[in-house]
């Protein structure tokens, strides 16, 4: 299959290595806030009680958004930018990837000149089994994804929402999930290593700062808790005290 990208120089490439690049970090960024803050309202039921309808579409829009995101990287339209048509983009300019290639792209960095030339081209079998395995057509968790996105996330299957079977539902497991996420972000470096010497992170800074308010709101509920019970324990204090009749 020929892919439907046309790209005139290296620029370009990049720019769509960009693009794509995109949607996989944040499909992996909203998943692990995502998954942070389920482990968080699990672990702390009282701060959760303190503003459930916010960290409830809180959860809800990190695994809508991570979905979404990880649907246009596995999207397998044929004028889309995913990692499908972004691969046999790859397969079709060749002449992109070269040790040559990567030290004339970056000058100033010491490490592209030493680079192999096995690192920066790519294999010819590796790419073919990549581009099966961002297919719908060859790898049963694109294909499970793409009918969820199809039927649930990107539009609502009529039929299906009048039938009201949860069971009836395209399923897709947090398994599958976990395993694209991966996989996307396996495809996406190695590549974009073979292109510029540099991979992309999926853990952004802070990525820890819904433990830090979790705590924070604990330890206020805490101090709450613990003045309430001083005030109530001087309360009664004093009532004893009035009824004594020795006073």
């Amino acid at each position: 299959m020929a892919s439907n990208i046309t790209i005139q120089n290296d620029d370009e490439f990049g720019l769509l290595l960009r693009g794509l690049a995109q949607d996989v970090v944040d499909a992996h960024i909203h998943w692990g806030q995502y998954q942070a803050l389920h482990a968080q309202m699990e672990r702390s039921p009282q701060v959760t009680a303190e503003a459930y309808t916010f960290w409830h579409y809180t959860l809800v829009a990190h695994q809508r958004t991570s979905l979404m995101s990880l649907a246009r990287a596995y999207e397998n339209d044929q004028k889309g930018l995913h990692l499908r048509s972004w691969l046999i983009a790859i397969r079709e300019h060749l002449h992109l990837f070269s040790k040559d290639q990567v030290a004339r792209r970056r000058p100033d960095d010491p490490f592209a000149k030493w680079i192999s030339e096995e690192a920066a081209q790519p294999n010819a079998e590796q790419l073919e089994q990549d581009i099966k395995d961002c297919s719908i057509y060859d790898n049963a968790d694109v294909k499970a994804l793409y009918v969820y996105r199809g039927n649930l996330l990107a539009h609502r299957n009529a039929e299906l929402m009048k039938q009201g079977d949860p069971s009836k539902l395209p399923p897709l497991s947090i398994e599958q999930v976990e395993a694209l996420l991966a996989r996307a972000v396996d495809v996406l470096n190695r590549y974009t290593y073979m292109f510029e010497t540099t991979i992309y992170g999926t853990q952004p800074i802070g990525h820890d700062s819904i433990e830090h308010i979790f705590e924070s709101v604990q330890r206020d509920l805490d101090r709450r808790d613990q003045l309430i019970q001083q005030q109530a324990a001087s309360l009664s204090k004093q009532v004893q005290a009035d009824s004594d009749p020795t006073n």
